[in-house]
């Protein structure tokens, strides 16, 4: 039986370990976010969100993510009294998620408490390190993005 291994060019191997990263980040995160009965993408609404409205359709955006899967996350926020719908003023077709003071209240906590872990976690690179990541980071998204 012939021996199974293969020796993958550094841009296969780059993106195993770059899938990798991001499966241990998620997992970090829904570690940090399990106290409060959150999943990170419910974090990511609450920081997307403002007292004041912001368009589900705008969160979405930010997020990558679709319309018919934030909105049960935003029921489930809703229903915990963390977020309101409303329509907005000037277009009734535009639905705004809005923090309650509850929600302020919690995402105010949470917020640099993230900001804090996510600034611990990069910390193992050297700003160099971490300088030539962004930018090969960038260049790539940069050029898939133009691939679209």
């Amino acid at each position: 039986m012939p021996e199974i291994s293969c020796q993958d060019s550094l841009q296969i191997e780059t993106y195993r370990l770059f899938l990798k990263l991001h499966r241990r980040f998620q997992e970090l995160n829904r570690e940090e976010f399990r106290p409060y009965d959150l999943s990170t993408p419910q974090y990511a609404i609450l920081f997307h969100a403002s007292v004041e409205g912001v368009p589900l359709s705008q969160i979405c955006h930010e997020m990558l993510a679709d319309n018919s899967n934030l909105t049960r996350l935003v029921d489930r926020l809703e229903a915990r009294g963390l977020v309101r719908r409303a329509a907005d003023p000037h277009d009734r077709r535009v639905t705004l998620v809005q923090l309650t003071p509850q929600g302020k209240a919690l995402i105010d906590e949470l917020r640099p408490r993230h900001r804090a872990y996510v600034e611990q976690r990069m910390s193992h690179l050297k700003p160099e390190q971490l300088a030539a990541m962004y930018e090969a980071m960038k260049t790539l998204y940069d050029a898939l993005a133009d691939e679209e």
